[in-house]
């Protein structure tokens, strides 16, 4: 067993085997932008919140965006210490002291109470990015601008300062470079070989983009570049015909620039007085919480089920009355244990909070399975409508969950009209409320391309083939869209 189950297992142990122990109040905050919780004071929770709607505000002046009323909230969860942030992502390295993540299951972060913002800041920076539209930038820069962004504070009354000398940055600097034309050329750190040279990657980004971005004329320079090559110029090309300097000249005025001093910008944006609601959450979520969010994770290494089930079942038995703690217990059954425990916990779960929309996702997915079974095509039609049903019910308690919306689609996958108009819709709204999920927008193209939408299959598909971050899905995004191009050139291969 691995140091880091190990330290989940321990950790799972202490949550299930100690009921006496005092709780700690959890509490929900929710503004414009964010849901957030927290286990500490509601002073704290309140300011975190604020200030993550004064970050968004900056972003929104800087770039612009949709408004509020489009944007699906991003849950955020503090915790106290390490050993809590494990329990719910025990796959973390030591030292790391927050994480984001964008998966069929959720998109949230979740980081120690009181560390500093630079990696929530840098990812949110990305998730705002996805939410308006920006796909299309070289890996380099799309890292460099997380990294721009990371440092950034903004006043209660709008005083905004961004582009921060990064000092943990500025110090991997003075090791081994990358070669600046490997650095241009690579579509993200998966394309760089080791931990050091990540490490470079992620610092010359970040020098590069504060390079350019702190002189206009540079500035102006970097639109004509990343036009040329989005436009399939070669990236190291690109940038000769944008700059008129090689890549060895390039670095060479990057030390030259880092040696000497960096500056940051300040603006003034309106003020950001956040509307702000906090409640006090049931006791059960101080045991619940951090082991639910680590048994929604899709990757089996990052999760032990055995101890999870055991936590989930006592969870249960110590809060018999409690929707979260059997939506708990419905989720660990169904991937660990007993899948008819799994439906009598979502049962009484719905029976509590008829709109609990976890509850509701579970228990269609069970539906949907018993309908996958089935023979009769009766049953089939029942059992999926069924599903449909409880789908439908979630919408309805959240019209902005994206994965409601997806599980509609997929529902739909097996019917004779399959795409339909509707189901078009459906996919869009998918996409729409979780840019940042890959898998989303990759089967509403594929949905966009089935009935001849190549131009939507194509914007889907971009963010997908210039992740910075790399998998399968990057090579899956570039070989359809290959595959688009000889379909509009009437070339497609039989």
């Amino acid at each position: 067993m691995s140091s880091v189950i190990q330290r989940l297992v321990l950790a799972l142990a202490v949550l299930a085997l100690t009921p006496a122990a005092a709780l700690a109040d959890w509490r929900r905050a929710e503004s414009q932008h964010f849901v957030v919780y927290s286990d500490g004071s509601e002073r704290s929770l309140r300011d975190y919140t604020a200030r993550l709607e004064r970050f968004h505000g900056l972003l929104r002046a800087r770039f612009g965006g949709p408004a509020q009323d489009d944007l699906r909230k991003l849950p955020v969860y503090l915790v106290d210490d390490a050993r809590a942030l494990r329990v719910a992502m025990p796959h973390l390295p030591e030292g790391i002291d927050g994480y984001y993540t964008a998966s069929e299951n959720d998109i949230f972060a979740i980081l120690i109470r009181g560390r500093d913002d630079d990696l929530l800041l840098h990812e949110y920076t990305h998730h705002f990015m996805a939410n308006i539209g920006q796909g299309q930038f070289p890996g380099w820069f799309s890292e460099g601008l997380a990294e721009y962004y990371a440092t950034a504070t903004v006043s209660a009354a709008g005083a905004a300062t961004f582009g921060m000398p990064n000092r943990g940055r500025q110090q991997q600097l003075q090791g081994r470079w990358l070669p600046m034309d490997q650095l241009l050329r690579a579509r993200g750190s998966f394309d760089v070989e080791g931990q050091s040279a990540r490490g470079a990657y992620y610092a010359q980004s970040w020098l590069l983009t504060h390079w350019l971005l702190a002189d206009q004329n540079r500035a102006r320079a970097l639109g004509v570049y990343l036009n040329t090559v989005n436009a399939g110029v070669e990236p190291v090309q690109a940038w000769q015909a944008s700059f008129g300097m090689s890549p060895d000249t390039l670095e060479t005025q990057l030390k030259a620039y880092n040696r000497g001093r960096l500056y940051y910008s300040e603006l003034n944006i309106p003020p950001v007085t956040p509307e702000i609601t906090v409640s006090t959450l049931p006791p059960a979520w101080d045991t619940v919480i951090l082991p639910l969010i680590n048994s929604r994770s899709p990757n089996a290494e990052e999760t032990d089920g055995p101890a999870l089930l055991a936590t989930s079942r006592a969870n249960a038995a110590r809060f018999p009355d409690d929707a979260l703690a059997l939506v708990a217990l419905g989720r660990a059954e169904r991937r660990w244990g007993d899948s008819a425990a799994a439906e009598a916990a979502l049962t009484r779960a719905l029976e509590i909070d008829p709109a609990q929309v976890e509850g509701l996702l579970l228990m269609a997915d069970i539906v949907e399975e018993r309908s996958d079974l089935a023979t009769d095509e009766v049953e089939i039609d029942r059992q999926r409508d069924m599903a449909i049903g409880l789908l439908r019910r979630a919408l309805q308690t959240d019209p902005k969950d994206y994965r409601v919306y997806a599980d509609l689609a997929r529902l739909r996958r097996g019917a004779a009209d399959y795409p339909s108009q509707d189901d078009l819709m459906t996919w869009a709204m998918a996409a729409r409320y979780a840019p940042q999920v890959m898998s989303i927008r990759g089967d509403a193209a594929i949905a966009m391309l089935n009935d001849g939408r190549y131009d939507e299959a194509v914007a889907l598909l971009t963010p997908i083939a210039n992740d910075p971050h790399g998998g399968a899905h990057v090579q899956f995004a570039r070989g359809l869209m290959a595959r688009i191009e000889q379909m509009r050139a009437g070339s497609e291969p039989e």
